[in-house]
């Protein structure tokens, strides 16, 4: 028994060192970052990939600690899963942007890698509602039907549905698909016919251009159970300018710029106006040639900049920019006369009836070129791409950006987070975007 106690000790003292060995080795090789040296970077790897692809950032004084250390692509963090001191384990962000520029940042000291990253993005299309039958019918998603037109999103990720399919099919819709529901707010083609409506993200309040009347709209407050309300609007200030002569307000878009903050809408005879939310008091602040234009939207990075679709007349097949500030220019063109599909600089870049615009929260501009049956979207550095859609062939079918297809899209949307929301229009169905 002595000796078996003797044995037992020593096997003890033996683990006890081993692992005492162990950590003063690990505290050894343990390297706290130097704030009296500068961070250096070597190189990356991989150069290029998707959401949560594993990086190895190599360089010196980075420390060992991760607490410390921020890694961005772009303006987007990435999630430091450890380092060696010599070397940071990170995972890349969502979407950060096409090609990324990768800093690293540790204590006092921020430096920025020579080479950049190109980032992959994945597209998947999903079915939201609808199954390809025009007559409206509300209730579940699975069983619903619809004709969709347009669209907007709420921070509630709520998709507001302007619906023109014929009396008395042409309304609004609310879903939800959190709740699996989709709801009828009014359905009365004799009173509306509703276009690109817009969301004040700030008070959630829906607006709604229609062609019911010149200063006629709607608008949906969430405080009121979105109950569609008819609303008119007073002309205050011509600045010399002749009132419309019809009433076709295809879209509305908010600004959020001080001093211009308000509901803007374009009339088919050229008017640029703008609404006060509080007062409904309308003011034209500039021309532009006539025609339809079924876009309008703002830049959320660049709020006095007020991005138009054209489909017909003097803006036929064009993305305009106009500046909210300066009224005595008038919107520029961005791309060139002329119909097609060209992806490319906005400068060469062709549509094919372009629809409803929207910005996502980053600066990607969607467009829907219903006649490309193509979801396009212009990159913050002017390069327009096809999303999804095969160039030219018209169908429906969900899958990823090489499968899906789509029929005439006349709406798109985005929520907060940057998914897009897509109006099939020839397939009666809503269709979400999956972009990662």
């Amino acid at each position: 028994m002595k000796n078996f106690s003797v044995v037992v000790f020593l096997c003890i003292l033996l683990y006890v060192c081993t692992i005492s060995c162990e950590n003063q080795e690990n505290s050894s090789n343990r390297q706290v970052y130097n704030p009296s040296r500068r961070v250096t970077l070597s190189s990356f790897h991989p150069q290029e990939g998707r959401i949560a692809e594993k990086m190895l950032l190599d360089g010196d004084n980075f420390g060992s600690d991760p607490s410390i250390i921020r890694v961005y692509f772009n303006d987007k963090p990435a999630s430091v899963l450890s380092s060696t001191g010599g070397r940071i384990y990170a995972l890349c962000p969502r979407m950060p942007g096409d090609e990324c520029v990768i800093s690293v940042v540790v204590g006092n000291d921020s430096v920025v890698y020579d080479e950049k990253f190109t980032y992959h993005v994945s597209v998947s299309v999903s079915t939201v509602a609808g199954n390809g039958i025009e007559t409206f019918r509300a209730g579940n998603l699975a069983d619903a039907q619809l004709r969709p037109s347009h669209l907007t999103v709420d921070n509630e990720n709520n998709i507001f549905v302007a619906l023109r399919q014929n009396v008395p099919q042409r309304g609004l819709a609310r879903i939800n698909e959190g709740e699996n529901v989709m709801i009828p707010l009014l359905l009365d083609g004799t009173l509306i016919t509703p276009n690109a409506l817009c969301v004040d993200r700030n008070t959630g309040i829906i607006y709604i251009p229609c062609e019911s009347g010149r200063e006629i709209f709607y608008t949906m407050d969430p405080r009121e159970g979105w109950a569609p309300r008819r609303r008119s609007f007073t002309w205050r200030n011509l600045n010399g300018n002749a009132l419309p002569s019809n009433s076709w307000k295809h879209s509305m878009g908010f600004c959020y710029l001080e001093g211009y903050e308000g509901i803007y809408t374009r009339f088919f005879d050229g008017q640029i106006v703008r609404i006060d939310p509080r007062t409904y008091e309308a003011d034209i602040i500039s021309m532009s040639p006539n025609g339809t234009c079924v876009g309008v939207t703002f830049h959320p990075l660049r709020p006095e900049l007020l991005y138009i679709a054209g489909r017909s007349g003097g803006m036929s097949q064009g993305i305009y920019v106009f500046d909210v500030r300066n009224p005595d220019d008038p919107p520029r063109r961005l791309n060139p006369a002329g119909r097609g599909h060209r992806d490319g600089d906005i400068s060469v870049a062709l549509f094919d009836n372009p629809w409803q615009i929207y910005f996502d929260p980053y600066g990607y501009l969607y467009i829907a070129d219903a006649d490309n049956h193509c979801i396009r979207r212009m990159r913050p550095d002017n390069f327009v791409e096809t999303v999804v859609g095969i160039p030219g062939t018209a169908g429906w079918r969900d899958g990823g950006r090489d499968e899906a297809l789509f029929d005439a899209p006349m709406g798109v949307g985005v929520d907060k987070d940057g998914t897009v929301y897509v109006a099939d229009w020839n397939n009666n169905r809503i269709r979400k975007l999956a972009m990662e």
